[in-house]
């Protein structure tokens, strides 16, 4: 980075607020610990407050403060994907050509990022851009991350799909990356999302349910994180449009309905075990809900017969776009039992389950399209299973 020589420079209050913000990765034994690496005891009696107030107040240099940034860092941030699949059979030339044309232009625009790239494959190429985040949301010392984009570009016989994380900077750099790759091959190369914003309330849960019931090589064992929307939005909102072209007074009126019955419930998240078949989730079925992000576990079909955690859902619920998933780790399997506790799964195993999980989507998708409104949604989790 072009300007990694720069220094930090804190205030007691900034380092304080620091200290304060992370009560689960800087609790008061990780301040003991701070104080006691400086040579300080302080009584396991004092308060949390008390703890960080005295830390701010000593010296800080560069890598102290880099590493209280560091114990402030959540180590098990993992960002979910979403992918982008061109109409298109590239070649790894092609893709470097692009992104060589990408880094020329970005190291132009600003020296805040750094892009390198690589094939990893025959058939794959990776693109790593590292950037600068900012969340001013956030006390100011943490304000600004180092974060890295990890897009790939996987390459198949009759398209191209293309991985990324599932934040706005890189689809950014994504749709910077398509808007050169038209330009070298002088036509607008067709391209598709996972989304369901034409499907009905009912085509929406079952989007869902097909999913996580019909992944290749897994069964599904349960449910255990189900958030669902009202379908009331969409249905007030189409009626207000409507009412528009004829009388504006009772356009007024619906929206001031809409907004006070909106008001009451609009979302609703469940936790448990066997969601989809418990009465809370059958009665916000019942009541026009739809379901707009899930976590489940499956098992694989094959040796070693280990339980995978995933989950997936829509960034904008309502409308039905920014389709996100992730695979969250698994309970190994020993001997028939499984492991307690969730365990991450390693970047290279993640890449192998994705594109199971990214064809299925896409073949619901076109199963559920080409039905219509024939096809009726799955009623409980037992019918899944």
């Amino acid at each position: 980075m072009a300007n990694e020589a720069l220094k930090y420079c804190a205030t007691d209050k900034e380092i304080y607020d620091l200290l304060m913000s992370s009560k689960q990765r800087i609790n008061e034994s990780a301040l003991h610990s701070l104080a006691k690496a400086r040579g300080i005891f302080y009584s396991p009696k004092d308060s949390r407050d008390a703890l960080a107030s005295h830390l701010s107040l000593l010296p800080h240099d560069y890598d102290a403060l880099r590493e209280l940034l560091g114990q402030s860092e959540n180590p098990n941030r993992v960002e979910k994907v979403t992918s982008l699949t061109l109409d298109a059979k590239l070649t790894v030339a092609d893709i470097k050509a692009v992104t060589d044309a990408f880094r020329g232009s970005r190291e132009q625009v600003t020296s805040e990022e750094s892009v390198t790239a690589h094939p990893e494959s025959s058939d794959k190429y990776v693109v790593q851009v590292q950037y600068s985040e900012f969340d001013y949301a956030k006390t100011r010392l943490l304000q600004r991350r180092q974060r890295e984009a990890d897009i790939r570009f996987i390459v198949e016989s009759d398209k191209t799909t293309i991985r990324m994380p599932a934040n706005a900077k890189a689809r950014e750099i994504v749709e910077q990356l398509k808007a050169e790759l038209n330009s070298q091959k002088k036509t607008d190369i067709p391209s598709k999302l996972i989304e369901i914003s034409d499907l009905s309330t009912d085509e929406r849960t079952l989007f869902f349910t097909s999913l996580i019931s019909t992944l290749p090589g897994y069964t599904l064992r349960d449910v255990t994180n189900v958030k669902v929307r009202s379908g009331l939005e969409t249905t007030m909102a189409e009626e207000i449009d409507q009412e528009e072209e004829e009388e504006e007074e009772e356009d007024d009126e619906m929206a001031e309905a809409a907004e006070g019955m909106l008001s009451v419930v609009t979302d609703v998240a469940l936790n448990g075990q066997g969601l989809l078949s418990s009465t809370e989730y059958q009665l916000l079925r019942d009541k026009g809900f739809y379901i707009a992000a899930i976590t489940w576990i499956s098992q694989q079909t094959t040796t070693p017969y280990n339980k995978i955690e995933f989950d997936a859902g829509f960034e904008e619920p309502k409308e039905g776009t920014g389709f996100r998933y992730n695979v969250r780790g698994l309970y190994r399997n020993k001997d028939g039992k499984f492991t307690k506790t969730l365990r991450p799964l390693k970047i290279d195993h993640k890449q192998e389950i994705f594109p199971i999980l990214e064809g299925t989507a896409h073949q619901v998708l076109a199963d559920l399209r080409k039905n219509g409104q024939d096809t009726k949604p799955q009623q409980t989790q037992g019918d899944l299973n």
